[in-house]
């Protein structure tokens, strides 16, 4: 199954899930939409975003705490930046490297990570926006 066919397919379990734009990335297709960030917020949503670079190996690393903490917050919506594709968006969130994991409370950024891979830390930021 190509990549196209791949991410069609999640895109559209996730509008059906009700998730839309903040779907989480398959293949690392970068996620993020303005205007659904922004409901997002607006709506006081437990928000993580993912700053991240294809074959980034510190990014790599991070995908296991990643996968524990949206186990553990089912609620959350994960978001996806593409480092060197979404340049807007790296300006937005002030994401100085990839690598870069930032937690909101709705409007209130409650955790910033950069370069952390250890599990239980970024499970403990990522459930300060819960």
């Amino acid at each position: 199954m190509n990549t196209l066919v791949k991410f069609l397919t999640l895109a559209a379990a996730s509008l059906a899930l009700g998730f839309g734009s903040l779907a989480i990335a398959a293949d690392g297709v970068a996620t993020y939409n303005m205007k659904s960030f922004d409901t997002a917020q607006t709506e006081n949503q437990h928000i993580v975003v993912e700053v991240f670079k294809k074959g980034c190996p510190t990014c790599a690393a991070q995908q296991p705490g990643l996968n524990e903490a949206k186990a553990k917050f089912p609620g959350a919506k994960f978001v996806t930046v593409d480092f060197l594709g979404d340049q807007d968006a790296v300006k937005r969130f002030a994401a100085v490297k990839q690598s870069t994991i930032i937690v909101y409370k709705g409007n209130k950024e409650v955790a910033r990570l950069v370069g952390e891979t250890n599990n239980a830390a970024i499970v403990e930021a990522i459930g300060k926006g819960a």
